[in-house]
């Protein structure tokens, strides 16, 4: 149900719901541009451009939540297949992460992607000068 968070009293229905359809759409997409879209963008793309959904009670989280699946399914359906478009037209857009997890992750997955086009791209260089003499 409802994840435990000491410091916050509230959450946004909104963030669970765009989270799932989120999740839904990612397993539809194929694997080498799953891994270069990056959710967050996605999902914050998509959260600006829907009403937000607070509750801080059970009761509240319960009727925010029959309100968003009855009011907004369709239209959070819709606006998240936009954020998948608009974060794919720009996937070497330059962002740094909010916090620190992130931040070790993407420099980890960089430095990784950035060996392996070094290699690449030497192997080709050497394949290409030899072709040539």
């Amino acid at each position: 149900m409802i994840q435990t968070n000491s410091q916050k009293k509230y959450i946004n229905i909104m963030e669970e719901m765009v989270a799932k359809e989120v999740n839904r759409k990612m397993k539809l997409l194929p694997q080498k541009l799953a891994k270069y879209i990056k959710r967050a963008d996605v999902e914050t793309y998509a959260l600006n451009r829907l009403p937000a959904l607070y509750a801080c009670s059970q009761e509240g989280w319960q009727f925010q939540t029959k309100k968003a699946e009855k009011d907004y399914q369709q239209k959070i359906a819709l606006v998240v297949n936009r954020a998948f478009i608009a974060v794919q037209r720009d996937l070497l857009k330059k962002s740094t992460p909010l916090f620190r997890e992130e931040t070790k992750k993407a420099s980890s997955e960089t430095q990784e992607s950035s060996k392996q086009n070094l290699n690449w791209h030497h192997s080709r260089y050497y394949r290409l000068g030899c072709a040539r003499y």
